[in-house]
């Protein structure tokens, strides 16, 4: 694999924790021994008083993003950067940080590998979606359709490739990606696909009779059309971005062309996966 050339690095981290600005201090510090240009998200440079130079996160281009926080950290740099496959490595400061690669006090070191080239290149699949005839951001993790109204039934058509599938009425319906699997997919009954699958899965959150999740290829265009509600529907990707769509909007859901690209130091899915379910999943 080649190795990246980095001259510039980008931070972006969570902003509740104190710890975190200090943290950013030393990787200025680290980074400006070593004569790599920093760019700091906006916010974050406003709250820790940094001097680095910054920008919103929609206009942050790098050779490399830092995204200390949780899995949500991350899961906002992979929504909003412009360059979508721009290399993340990512710090965990969260609760679970299934995602993330590095601890705090593992970071600096890690930084190094990425300069020096030792490290792993993932690619992740996202989703790419529409709705009526608005694009939406990129999914690394799921879409998520839901009644407005709580505790109302939605019932929701689902069509591949032009042909019906089924009728659903439940609560909800999550569309996941492999990464996202291991989400609330996961917790709504869904299976855990392996990352390496080109597929994502539909899993239905309290159907009123028991419906399965479906695998689908990544292949396949799927449309999900909403047949019963009261008012209008929202949309949720990965827990960053919401909007709202009447009964007349169709959702269009398929393969992103882009990619999230996150760096990795070995090849530990499985051993996450662990980690994030230790009783279910045996050494």
């Amino acid at each position: 694999m080649a190795i990246l050339l980095i001259n510039t690095i980008g931070i972006v981290t969570r902003l509740d924790i104190k710890e975190v600005f200090s943290l950013v201090e030393s990787v200025e510090a680290h980074l400006q021994e070593r004569g790599i240009k920093i760019i700091l998200e906006s916010t974050l440079a406003k709250l820790g008083k940094l001097s680095s130079p910054a920008t919103h996160l929609n206009k942050l281009k790098a050779d490399l993003i830092v995204s200390i926080g949780g899995d949500g950290t991350l899961l906002k740099t992979c929504l909003y950067i412009p360059r979508a496959e721009t290399p993340i490595l990512a710090v965990n400061m969260g609760r679970r940080g299934f995602l993330t690669e590095v601890d705090p006090q593992e970071m600096l070191p890690a930084i190094d590998r990425c300069i020096k080239g030792d490290y792993i290149l993932e690619r992740y699949i996202k989703l790419s979606s529409v709705a009526g005839r608005k694009k939406l951001p990129d999914a690394l993790n799921e879409l998520l359709i839901a009644s407005t109204s709580l505790s109302k039934v939605m019932g929701l058509k689902i069509i591949k490739d032009g042909l019906p599938v089924t009728e659903c009425y439940c609560d909800g319906l999550i569309i996941a990606t492999p990464t996202g699997s291991t989400a609330h997919s996961l917790s709504a009954g869904g299976s855990v696909l392996d990352p390496k699958l080109e597929a994502f899965i539909l899993t239905p959150i309290c159907p009123i009779v028991p419906t399965p999740p479906i695998v689908f290829s990544s292949m396949n265009r799927i449309q999900i059309q909403l047949i019963k509600i009261k008012n209008k529907a929202r949309v949720s990707i990965d827990g960053q971005y919401q909007t709202s769509i009447s009964r007349s909007q169709t959702i269009t859901i398929k393969k992103s062309k882009h990619y999230a690209s996150i760096i990795r130091f070995s090849k530990n899915f499985y051993n996450r996966l662990r980690r994030r379910f230790p009783l279910a999943i045996a050494e």
